[in-house]
């Protein structure tokens, strides 16, 4: 009988290699395992559910930190792609990897040249625009927004739209 021997010394080992397990249920065992925590540095069940649930706070907090950048992320390509498009009205190529502040440069002079040389009539519409644009970038990468400034912009707006 020395195989069944074998087996219980084998069993005996893998109990005292893992002395806490015995103290701790199997799914907080899994719980621990899957957010990454040794089971052998816990010693009881209560302080394996308080590591759990901090574990699981500090997961939450990265999951809203990442929402929110995804969030900026869909606002600054919006933003970029509107810029884009005004570039393309006025006349301006755009390429892919050029910084944003650079393609509002390039539309400012460009609608400089048109009034210059009372190019365009809807000068004062791409103007509104370009303002409106840089606003709203100014807004998304210094955080400083407000309700008056919305009113003003929309204002604006109209005021080219109408040609007051």
């Amino acid at each position: 009988m020395p195989s069944i021997n074998a087996i219980s010394s084998i069993l005996a080992g893998t109990n005292s290699a893992v002395p806490n397990s015995s103290a701790l249920s199997e799914e907080t065992i899994g719980k621990l395992l899957s957010l990454g925590i040794d089971i052998n540095e816990v010693s009881s069940e209560t302080e394996a559910k308080k590591l759990i649930e901090e574990a699981e706070k500090e997961e939450d907090k990265e999951n809203e930190n990442s929402s929110e950048d995804k969030t900026k992320n869909s606002e600054a390509e919006n933003l970029y792609n509107d810029i884009k498009n005004l570039g393309r009205k006025v006349g301006i190529n755009v390429s892919k990897n050029e910084n944003i502040e650079d393609i509002l440069d390039k539309i400012s002079q460009r609608l400089e040249e048109f009034e210059e040389n009372s190019y365009n009539s809807n000068l004062n519409v791409f103007q509104s625009e370009l303002d409106i644009l840089e606003r709203q970038f100014k807004n998304l990468y210094s955080g400083e927004s407000s309700i008056l400034s919305a009113m003003d912009m929309l204002s604006q707006n109209k005021r080219a739209v109408l040609g007051i």
